[in-house]
């Protein structure tokens, strides 16, 4: 956690070292999103998270700035919104799977309701192209518990339930769903720091079951939801980038000398 509390700061300042933790720590998980959210090669991922990175740092970082500061989950979920975004300018020309033709935001809503949360919760996340056996690492239970949910999918979905790999079907079309559940906050809706806080146990039932009912009502919270599991996992699952590798991905961010620049370790230690 303090690490993260001084990586931010130290690549919005141009600081080289920073910059090679936030690398050696982000980039793992960047390119699982793209492997998910794209049909891009390896090759193909790295270009766009170097592509990405040039955004990040841009402008004396003002892309950055506009992330949560406050703690690492709530910056990694507005990480992955803005990858996913990222990755629909240079989806415009890739041509998602036809048959089965792609949800919509409304058939969507239409398989997912009166279903229980649990259920929701994993029919979202095989749509979005999770195996099941990557399920069971999201979160941490068994998909088969959700009977009802798989049968809903595997009258129209049937295909996505076969597959072994994690990559979804028709990527354009899911990030735009995410974008318009993104979009579409609504007063009531539960904030991310308190699904972070439900996540963590940190909350009481009076603040849990409320946002867990209201979450089955809502595609904005259990996009939301989700995308915090996911990041999660990714985050626990991850090893860190090799150093060999980090000097080919910072050559084109704007950073300054080190000299007169207190290192990463010496903040964490007050010297």
């Amino acid at each position: 956690m303090m690490i993260f509390h001084n990586i931010l700061p130290g690549c919005e300042e141009g600081n080289p070292e920073a910059w090679r933790g936030f690398l050696a720590n982000y980039t793992p998980i960047a390119l699982e999103l793209f492997s998910v959210y794209s049909p891009w090669a390896p090759d193909a991922r790295l270009d766009c998270w170097r592509d990405a990175l040039r955004a990040l740092s841009a402008n004396e970082c003002a892309i950055l700035r506009g992330f949560s500061h406050q703690s690492e989950r709530e910056f990694l979920v507005g990480l992955r919104a803005f990858l996913q975004d990222w990755a629909a300018t240079k989806l415009e020309s890739a041509q998602d799977v036809a048959d089965p033709p792609a949800p919509t935001v409304q058939s969507l809503g239409a398989l997912l309701s009166g279903l229980p949360l649990v259920h929701q919760e994993i029919a979202f996340l095989t749509l979005t192209g999770y195996s099941q056996a990557t399920l069971e690492k999201i979160l941490r239970i068994t998909p088969t518990v959700a009977g009802e949910g798989l049968a809903r999918l595997h009258a129209s979905y049937a295909l996505v339930l076969d597959r072994n790999e994690d990559r979804c079907l028709w990527p354009s079309a899911w990030i735009g769903i995410c974008k318009a559940a993104r979009a579409d906050e609504k007063k009531d809706c539960t904030p991310l720091r308190q699904l972070v806080r439900i996540l963590d146990g940190q909350a009481s039932w009076y603040d849990k079951t409320p946002a867990e009912d209201h979450r089955t009502k809502c595609l904005h919270c259990l996009e939301l939801w989700s995308s915090l599991l996911e990041v999660v996992a990714w985050d626990r699952m991850s090893k860190p980038w090799p150093e060999d590798k980090i000097e080919n991905l910072i050559v084109d961010i704007p950073t300054l000398p080190a000299t007169g620049h207190k290192s990463l370790l010496d903040r964490l230690f007050g010297r």
